[in-house]
């Protein structure tokens, strides 16, 4: 699940396709103090509330942040957050397993009945790729030690947590980074991507003073198989100019208080789709 090999391979494609491009230095993240990176307003937006473009109109903003509505649970979105939980776990044991030998299990606790069956397979397809990548880098001799083999097995750091306020953001939560690259997972449709990651990686950049150039989009489907498939993109000026686009509209929707009203069609798996459709969604 993303070793260090992979993530080489998969930066040298996106390099190439890049072209050389480069990043202008007015789209970074450390230019926070001034446009078009300076936000209109500062309201610590949620990121993922508005970087994805899952809400055609902006409606949900208006709903979350200005009507004070809560969004309802729903099938997916349990899915998704239990999906996240188990990867994120199974990268711990298995850096656990590293340092200290105790076996990796798949998690039990916590996790609904209904979607036991799928935490199980996806913890144990990311256990077997990474304890038989384990082997394959101590077996011949990529690795010397147990930093090393966790390095080149598992290089990533999960569940990394920014400062968003610069951007007029909350706390910015990326899936992970890796080699100066940031990764997202995701279980489900993933509209916006390039532009979602430009936002973590921006975000990253106005806390850490680094360049983040490129982004990892995991897809993965956990059926009756796992199946994953990760493409990288080069985070340049327009993934970038996209994201402050989506960022200054979200901005204005709860600045100036107005509804927008509901999109013609809407996603099902949106929370608060019971609030704008409240006669269909019996």
């Amino acid at each position: 699940m993303l070793t260090l090999l992979e993530i080489a391979r998969l930066l040298k494609r996106a390099k190439v396709v890049a072209g050389g491009a480069e990043v202008s230095p007015d789209l970074r993240g450390w230019s926070y103090d001034k446009p078009p990176v300076k936000p209109p307003a500062y309201l610590s937006l949620a990121l993922s509330d508005f970087a994805y473009g899952y809400c055609p109109t902006g409606r949900s903003l208006y709903l979350k942040y200005v009507a004070g509505e809560r969004g309802a649970a729903n099938r997916a979105l349990l899915e998704g957050q239990v999906l996240h939980s188990v990867l994120f776990r199974a990268v711990e044991d298995y850096k656990r397993y590293v340092y200290s030998g105790q076996p990796m299990s798949p998690p039990t606790e916590g996790v609904p009945e209904e979607l036991k069956p799928k935490a199980e397979a996806l913890y144990k397809y990311i256990a077997a790729r990474l304890l038989g990548e384990h082997h394959y880098v101590y077996a011949s001799r990529t690795a010397r030690g147990r930093d090393s083999a966790a390095f080149y097995v598992a290089p990533l750091a999960t569940q990394v947590a920014v400062d968003g306020a610069p951007l007029g953001l909350s706390t910015v939560v990326a899936d992970a980074v890796a080699l100066g690259v940031v990764v997202e997972f995701k279980f489900g449709p993933a509209p916006n991507v390039e532009a979602a990651l430009a936002g973590y990686a921006m975000a990253i950049e106005a806390e850490w003073g680094v360049p983040i150039d490129y982004g990892i989009h995991v897809q993965i489907s956990v059926n009756a198989t796992v199946e994953y498939r990760a493409t990288a993109h080069f985070l340049g000026d327009d993934a970038r100019s996209k994201f402050l686009e989506l960022r200054d509209e979200a901005i204005d929707v709860v600045a100036s208080g107005r509804d927008p009203g509901p999109a013609p069609q809407c996603n099902k798996a949106c929370p608060f789709y019971h609030v704008c459709h409240a006669d269909r969604s019996g």
